[in-house]
């Protein structure tokens, strides 16, 4: 205040300016700008003539007097500032310290206490600039707040900042260090600004520098759950105890659960800055809850470690009984620890995959397409599952799911193994690898050219995984029109590199070395380059050998393949039981998708083989053998072993023994072994994809929809949607609509004719296609309607699965191609959506999408239809 009334005096003619206030200073002279300002102590009225007297004509001085202007005298008045003594005015100061205001707003100023805080604690380079001219309590009494919790004087302030901050201890210090009285007016004005759980953290805190809020609203979050679950004896003893950390007083039921709620959005904000005070926080909300004598309130948190520990405990007990196993998987999914794991889905994956009827098969094309439709996901699931936990309980439930899931992929192994000899037989549906160049690349190469991509040992689990990330570099898969599905073939015997990836780029089926490969694919397409792992090492700073790129970018090679060995490498070198193959652990796989995007080349990753992996499998011992696979002359086959011969088995008289079963192996111990006859090692994936931006392709292939298995994302065996109040809801009064029958038109889906005098449906999905408010959407729809078999074949998806599923599901089902899902059920929404009515919406959560069936009722007049 001095130092701005020096300011004025400055700027007027006078010598002195009396300031009531004590009369003493140690403090010396003060500066405005280049001029220098003396202030000085006025006990007396001869004390400050004195000072008159001993000024000289160019000086001027602030002098602290605590007389009243009646003893003072004319002498005295009459030559100081204003002829009086001058009134400290706080607020008067106040707008001075916050450039850009010129007042004190009236919010502010109804705060007594607040300007002598914010003259008191003024950080060294000022307060923060006001955006409005009137200086306002948030902005003023928020950066005050700010400062003495030692954060940066603009900091905004908000609930959720203000919890994280007083997670550090160096923070909760300094709120205990700041006067008693200014933090009662801090709780009292963030009470009315942010709320009530701030102002109990803050109160919270000041109690307890050594345990954060946090801690105790992780606490409050069990001992108050939002369900309003009654308590037990011993909760609600804990609940007493509770009050030593607030004031000592009873804690407000709505308080404890809004801090509650304001805790866990402030874990949110932690976890996204990946801050240490988190890890803190989360143990001494465990111990807390143990002083307080109920450490079993732990387990009941949505938060802490020993309840997301619980809810696997549940899951699993439910895995084993097979009662509520859903219900189990939402509680944990709801819990923070979600993400640390996917066995617990996966797990529940397996269940309802055990859950489905097994699909008939007839012929070994079924048992590979059965292999590319749901067992290469049953196998990635598996791998997730094998170490899914280390409670005892836990994993025990896991490896009796893993047993019955064993059992059933044994079944399929035999009787795949057993018809190996139907091999390009007409009507058995299977090709062999080495038909792969002639039937896939072949009429691929001929759009452009395409890049054919070998990962020696890719198994059909592996390949799902790649296909996801290649969609998301903007690649767009393509599958054969007749299966809507991934294509597959089958390896050589034994199922080695040698012998299948041969045979996959010489056309026949032999034995050979890599040179052998390179002849083989030049012959089959003139110009065609293949290059190996020792080809594949750039310059420095490239990601790709120039001559692999410029392969790639050029037209004058047709076919440019490319071996990548990391995970036949794999195999004999690590533990591959939990292993996750990405684009980034097979470089350099993502360069090469990179190029051919930009070349819009077709790309095509293939492999040569699949592998089992090592899971404790028996090991057998026999002179002759090799991995998975013996020559006859060792003796016949065995329990688990088929017996091949013929033309596609390259051994000693055209003749084999080949392990079928998964959990064994020949010689010494790997991490994965090949040369086998499961599904696992004789399915090799064929993915196709081309550039977002090429729209047509191959003949007889179409773009694909999402491959997912039906059970993959949504529960199987839903009852379907059945809304008991839609039976009695009221009808909206409307006025009966004519039947109309919409224009065609050549648009980006296909318009179906509408009856003009429709029959009476069988059902409520055939009643809202029948219906006139249908007609009529579709033709206000014009060009953007749906066909009408799109149209039906969603709402039935949607219906059976209880009126909601993830939209990967609805779009498998509906046979959606992936890269027009979005579209598709956006036109859908357009359709279906009378007068902007939710029928059909996305959830929340981005992917699963919900029907409304009283809404569709209603919306299209069709009443009690089933």
């Amino acid at each position: 205040m001095v130092q701005q009334r020096a300011a004025d005096l400055i700027k007027s003619d006078a010598q002195v300016l009396l300031l009531r206030a004590r009369p003493e200073w140690n403090r010396g002279d003060v500066k405005v700008g280049d001029a220098v300002v003396r202030v000085l102590p006025g006990v007396s009225q001869l004390a400050i003539l004195d000072i008159l007297t001993s000024l000289a004509n160019n000086e001027q001085a602030i002098v602290l007097t605590d007389r009243p202007a009646e003893d003072l005298g004319d002498a005295v008045l009459s030559r100081a500032y204003k002829h009086g003594v001058e009134l400290p005015d706080e607020w008067q100061a106040v707008p001075r310290l916050f450039p850009g205001a010129i007042e004190v707003g009236r919010d502010l100023r109804r705060l007594d206490w607040a300007a002598t805080a914010l003259l008191d604690h003024q950080p060294p380079g000022g307060w923060p600039r006001s955006v409005e001219p009137a200086l306002t309590a948030h902005h003023a009494v928020g950066s005050l707040l700010a400062r003495v919790l030692g954060l940066e004087a603009d900091a905004q302030l908000d609930g959720v900042v203000l919890l994280t901050a007083l997670g550090r201890r160096n923070v909760r210090a300094a709120w205990v260090a700041v006067d008693p009285q200014l933090r009662r007016h801090l709780i009292d004005w963030v009470r009315t600004e942010l709320g009530d759980p701030a102002a109990l953290a803050l109160q919270i805190a000041q109690r307890n520098e050594h345990v954060t809020p946090l801690a105790v609203g992780l606490a409050m979050d069990v001992l108050w759950p939002e369900n309003g679950a009654p308590p037990t004896e011993t909760q609600v003893a804990a609940r007493v105890r509770v009050e030593s950390f607030v004031d000592g007083k009873a804690v407000p039921v709505d308080g404890a659960k809004a801090l509650a709620r304001l805790v866990k959005a402030a874990v949110v904000r932690l976890e996204v800055d990946d801050a240490p005070e988190l890890g803190i926080a989360l143990q001494q909300a465990e111990a807390l809850l143990s002083d307080l004598h109920w450490p079993e309130g732990a387990e009941r948190s949505a938060v802490l470690r020993p309840g997301y520990l619980a809810r696997v405990r549940s899951l699993a007990a439910a895995l084993t009984s097979g009662d509520e196993v859903e219900e189990a998987l939402v509680r944990v999914l709801e819990h923070r620890d979600a993400g640390v794991s996917q066995a617990p889905t996966m797990a529940v994956r397996l269940h309802r995959w055990l859950s489905t009827a097994e699909d008939a098969s007839t012929s070994l094309g079924d048992d590979l397409q059965r292999q590319m439709n749901d067992g290469a996901w049953v196998d990635a699931a598996v791998g997730a599952v094998w170490h899914g936990s280390t409670e005892p309980l836990v994993a025990e439930a896991y490896e009796r799911l893993l047993d019955k899931v064993r059992v059933r992929r044994k079944q399929r192994d035999s009787v795949a193994a057993s018809r190996l000899e139907q091999v390009n037989v007409a009507g058995a549906q299977a090709i062999g690898v080495e038909r792969l160049l002639a039937d896939v690349v072949d009429p691929w190469r001929r759009r452009g050219g395409a890049l054919l991509v070998v990962l020696d040992g890719m198994s059909s689990a592996i390949a799902t995984a790649l296909a996801s990330e290649a969609a998301r570099l903007g690649l767009v898969e393509w599958v054969p029109s007749s299966t809507h599905a991934r294509q597959s073939v089958v390896a050589a015997l034994p199922s080695l590199t040698n012998i299948s990836r041969t045979s996959l780029f010489c056309g026949e089926v032999r034995s050979g070395t890599g040179v052998d490969e390179k002849r083989g694919l030049a012959a089959a397409f003139p110009g065609a380059k293949l290059f190996h792992k020792n080809d594949l090492r750039s310059e420095a700073g490239a990601s790709l050998p120039a001559d692999v790129m410029g392969s790639i970018q050029g037209d004058t090679v047709p076919v440019v393949g490319v071996v990548i060995n990391a995970i036949d490498d794999a195999t004999h070198k690590n533990d591959l039981s939990a292993w996750d193959w990405n684009l980034r652990s097979l470089d350099p796989l993502r360069a090469l998708l990179d190029a051919a995007i930009s070349a819009r080349r077709t790309v095509i990753l293939t492999s040569d083989h699949g592998h089992v992996v090592e899971r404790g499998t028996e090991a057998l011992s026999l002179a002759g053998a090799d991995s998975r696979w013996r020559p006859i002359s060792t003796g016949g086959p065995g329990d688990g072993e088929v017996l091949v011969s013929g033309p596609r088995v390259v051994a000693p008289g055209e003749e084999a023994v080949l392990l079928w079963r998964d959990d064994a192996h020949y010689g010494p111990r790997h991490a994965g072994y090949h040369g086998g006859a499961s599904l696992a090692e004789l399915t090799i994936p064929v993915l196709v994809f081309q550039a977002a931006t090429v729209a047509t392709g191959a003949a007889g292939w179409e773009q694909a929809a999402p491959q997912v298995p039906l059970w993959w994302n949504d529960p199987i065996g839903r009852e379907p949607s059945t809304d008991v109040s839609a039976k009695t809801a009221r009808q909206p009064n409307k006025a009966k609509r004519k039947p109309t029958v919409p224009s065609q038109g050549d648009g980006l889906f296909e318009l179906d004719d509408v009856p003009t005098h429709p029959k009476t449906p069988a059902g409520l999905v055939e009643a809202v296609l029948a219906s006139t408010t249908y007609a009529k959407q579709k033709r206000m729809a014009g060009r953007r309607a749906l066909d009408g078999k799109t149209t039906e074949s969603v709402l039935r998806a949607l219906r059976d699965r209880g009126g909601r599923a993830h939209q990967d599901t609805v779009a498998a089902a509906a046979g959606i191609p992936t890269v027009e899902v979005g579209q598709v059920f956006a036109a859908l929404r357009r359709l279906l959506n009378v007068d902007g009515y939710g029928v059909i919406e996305l959830d929340t959560d981005g992917v699963t999408l919900r029907l409304d069936e009283r809404l569709l009722r209603e919306q299209f007049e069709v009443g009690d239809a089933k």
